[in-house]
Formats: C-alpha cells, structure tokens, sequence
C-alpha cells in the first residue's frame, strides 16, 4: 500500500511557464531586451502587443531556433563547494511566427492576424515537482520546457490608433484513477485510469497609438496563466473500507503582465524605445502538490483509522512581491541589408529572503541583449522577393544573493547566482 501511494504522488505535476515570457519571442525582441510592445513591424506582436500586426501590409512567415544555456550555482553553506545546479535544463524549441494581412476594399490595411508558436524539442510539455524546502531557482526550474501558442488579431479603428486582442493557449490535466483491491489475495479486481489534457485559452490585449511617423505609444496586457491539474485516486479495498487520495494543484503559472512603451524614430535610420512592465506576483499561487488522504467505510470508523490516516498537506504561503521591469533598446539601420540593435532590462527579485521552510530562489537579474538582421536575395531563387535572415542574444546575470537560516534548520544557509545566455535565430520571408 505504501509503494502504491508513492507511486501516485511522483506522478502528480508541478512547474512554472511560457518560454516567450522568461528568454523572449523573436530574435529581433531578444535583441531589442523585450522592449517590442511599441513597435508595429515585428512577427513578435502577436505576444508583445496585438495590436502591433497593423504595422504589416505583406503576409510574412518566419521559422527559427532559439536555446538558453544555463550557468546558475547555490552554495550551500555547510562549507561544500560551489555546486552548478542540474535543475536548470536547456530548452532549445522551434520557432514559428505568421502575419497576414486581409485584403479587399473594406479590410484592406485595417485588419491582420497573427500566430506565434515554439516547440520544444524533446516533451511538448514537462512539469516537474520540487519539494518546497529543496533550494530551487523559482523562475526556471522547468518553466521553459513546453510548447507555447498565441494567436491575435489587430484592427485599426482610426487614423493612427489600432487595437488589437488574442490569446495564449494553455492547458489544464484532469484525470481519475479508480482501482479495486483485494486485500485477502494481494489483487487487484479493477483498474481505470482516464487523464484529459484540455487547452485553455488566457486573454491579451494591446493598443497602439502613432500620433506622428516617428512617435508610437503602445499599451498591452497579457493575463495571469496556469496550468491547473487534478487527479482523484479511490482505491476500493473492499469489506475493509475505501482509501481516497486527492492530488491537485497549479503549475505553468505566470503572472498579469502590464506594459507601456514608446518608441521613437529619431532619424530616418535611427530607432530607440522604451519600455516599463509591471507584474503582479503578488497573486502567485503555492506551486506544491496538494495532498490529502481520506479513509472511508465503517471498518475503518470502527478502528478509529478514517481520523488516523487522514493527512492533508499544508501549504506555505508564497509571499512574492510585485515588480517593475524597466527595458530601453535601440535599433540602427546601418544599411539597406544591415540592421543592427542591442537592448537591456532589470529585473528585481520576486521572491522574499527565504528564512523559513520554503527555499524558492531568485535574483535581482541585470541583462544586456543585442542582435541583427541581414537581408539577401535567396541565392537559389525559391523565392522571388529578399529574405532576411534575423539573429539575438543576450546574457542575464543574476547578482548573487543570500539567506540565512537557523542552525537547526536542515537545509542550512546558502548563496546563489550566476548567468544565463539566451540565442535565437530565425529567417523570415515577406510576399
């Protein structure tokens, strides 16, 4: 019985989410530092801000790869080295961005829809569970490794005003599992087990308003996502009773997203752009698996087990704080086949000094990105119009930090950091 229930709790997920969010969507957004909710020509608007496609007038189709290679450490502070976390996997996935534009004389220029997806190679969707006393880094700790969708459409209601909504496409798994057992024989009479991963879509929303050539303000914001999961197991044990297990919880979660920007055009060539986004969480649900066990049946009344074996596990409140992450980038079109650009953000710690049970590690992050875009006629001629060619990264250090805890504390005092680096590559064809 006791391997059984084992058996049940390693299966139950949790993990955190969208890759778009943590390294960026785009080579040109992870060059430019995520500063894109300004800009209206850039296959990333479909997730930075909707209402951005009215900046395409040509059906444009990208296809590309991006990674992130970590090198995060924790120092435990029992005095053993430094220890570089295996928690913190690569997750390398493909890229893929559409913008189409409607034509005819009603839609034309006033109406575009836009997908973004990235797949990862390996699990379409991993979810891990990391016991709330082990030190993890809360931020990456398998949020990169799933597959991410979003989908919007941008209107233009005016002369130099756009609007625009979508959603991000998430999921939630609900399962049950029933099984009878036979407790004079050692066998099992009955299993079923039904799991349903079912798409759930988050809204987003952004505007986009050009008061001049050179001057554009965006506003846009994506809602809070998470993956909720489910799976009640009643196990039937016959004349002696029944044993309940209900595991559930939130995993994937990211949280309100608030941005504004402005970019403007300085020259003819020249491009810089400001950005502040704001994050609310504060709301972020206890990512532990919820537990509870429940005996039923007179059996079990009669011998006092349905109050002795009844356990329900008990959740730390997470105690995550708000942020506000500024982001400043520029752009320069060197030639007609030239552009360049480079970019950087800040980016608080969320989470408060770990000195009681639970150790969910973060940092304050600085980071520097730059990229470019190359523009070349396709040399063996697939395609009849100039196909660009776009490449970004960016490098995010995570300012080593400390806790210190009692010195009966189990898990000790450490310190933690290091750096992240982020690449994407992707090509892009206009027509």
């Amino acid at each position: 019985m006791k391997r059984l229930l084992a058996a049940l709790l390693f299966c139950a997920p949790a993990a955190l989410a969208n890759p778009f969010e943590l390294y960026g969507f785009t080579p040109r957004a992870l060059g430019m530092g995520g500063a894109d909710t300004a800009l209206g020509d850039d296959l990333g608007a479909s997730f930075y801000n909707p209402a951005g496609l009215l900046g395409h007038t040509k059906t444009e189709f990208g296809i590309g790869f991006a990674d992130t290679i970590s090198n995060l450490y924790v120092d435990r502070g029992s005095g053993a080295s430094r220890i570089k976390t295996s928690d913190v996997e690569r997750s390398p996935r493909f890229e893929l961005g559409l913008i189409f534009p409607l034509g005819g004389s009603l839609l034309k220029d006033r109406l575009v829809i836009g997908i973004g997806g990235g797949h990862p190679m390996g699990s379409l969707v991993r979810v891990q569970t990391v016991d709330e006393s082990r030190p993890q880094f809360y931020m990456y700790q398998s949020k990169a490794q799933r597959f991410a969708l979003n989908g919007a459409i941008g209107i233009r209601i005016a002369n130099g005003v756009s609007v625009g909504a979508g959603v991000q496409i998430t999921a939630e798994q609900v399962g049950n599992v029933n099984f009878a057992l036979d407790v004079a024989s050692r066998q099992f009479r009955a299993r079923d087990i039904t799991v349903d991963l079912n798409t759930v879509p988050t809204p987003t929303a952004g505007i986009l308003i050009e008061p001049s050539e050179s001057v554009k303000i965006g506003l846009s914001w994506r809602k809070e996502a998470q993956l909720f999961y489910t799976q009640p197991t009643n196990i039937d044990l016959g004349d002696l009773g029944a044993l309940k297990l209900d595991v559930d919880g939130l995993a994937q979660y990211w949280p309100h997203v608030f941005s504004a920007a402005v970019a403007l055009k300085l020259t003819r060539r020249l491009l810089v752009t400001a950005q502040a986004d704001y994050m609310v969480w504060s709301r972020a649900p206890n990512d532990q698996v919820h537990v509870k066990v429940t005996p039923t049946g007179p059996v079990m009344q009669a011998l006092g087990l349905d109050q002795l074996l009844t356990v329900e596990s008990a959740d730390a409140k997470m105690g995550f704080a708000n942020i506000l992450i500024p982001h400043l980038a520029a752009e320069y079109a060197a030639a007609d086949w030239l552009t360049v650009r480079a970019g950087g953000w800040v980016r608080p710690a969320v989470t408060p000094d770990q000195s009681g049970v639970t150790n969910y590690l973060d940092n304050f992050t600085e980071t520097v990105a730059a990229g470019a875009t190359f523009r070349f006629t396709d040399p063996l001629q697939v395609f009849s119009e100039p196909v660009a060619f776009d490449v970004g990264g960016q490098v995010m250090i995570a300012d080593e930090r400390n806790n210190k805890k009692q010195a009966v504390d189990p898990t000790g005092s450490a310190s933690w950091g290091g750096t992240l680096f982020s690449f994407s590559a992707m090509l892009r064809y206009l027509y």
